[in-house]
């Protein structure tokens, strides 16, 4: 069950309860409160579970960009070494080399900065996911705390 799914039973059993007069009090059932709660706890470790998940995809994106990047380089220099036989190949070779070990490094870079800014967009997500969640746990307990 999705956790939004968790909040809005909450909401529902805050909503359904019985209003005290003359006041923004409500009286709801102490049991399904704390029912829903443990089920709320028991369902979070597995929204961290997706985070984490989330952060090693980032990784192996970026080891994956950097053994790329190295393989690039490998195979210019490799071709350098092929060409060396004869100047004007020589030149024609560092030059082409050059612009094979930048454009490398460039998409590279890219790689890295795009999963970077994938992951913070995620964990972004989750983080505003988990304030809501914490919000509502606290509410909900300030709430049953007013009525003790």
């Amino acid at each position: 069950m999705d956790f939004y799914d968790y909040i809005e039973r909450l909401q529902n059993l805050i909503n359904e309860g019985s209003r005290i007069p003359f006041s923004n009090k409500v009286i709801i059932d102490q049991e399904k409160i704390l029912t829903l709660l443990d089920e709320m706890v028991k369902a979070l470790p597995e929204d961290i579970k997706k985070a984490k998940k989330i952060v090693e995809e980032r990784q192996r994106i970026l080891v994956e960009a950097q053994k790329e990047g190295e393989m690039i380089i490998k195979e210019a220099k490799e071709h350098i070494e092929k060409m060396v036989d004869q100047n004007e190949i020589v030149k024609i070779a560092r030059e082409k080399s050059e612009e094979i070990l930048a454009a490398s490094k460039k998409a590279a870079r890219e790689i890295r900065v795009g999963a970077n800014k994938y992951a913070d967009e995620v964990l972004a997500q989750l983080e505003k996911y988990l304030e809501k969640i914490l919000t509502s746990v606290r509410e909900g307990r300030e709430e049953l705390n007013q009525r003790i």
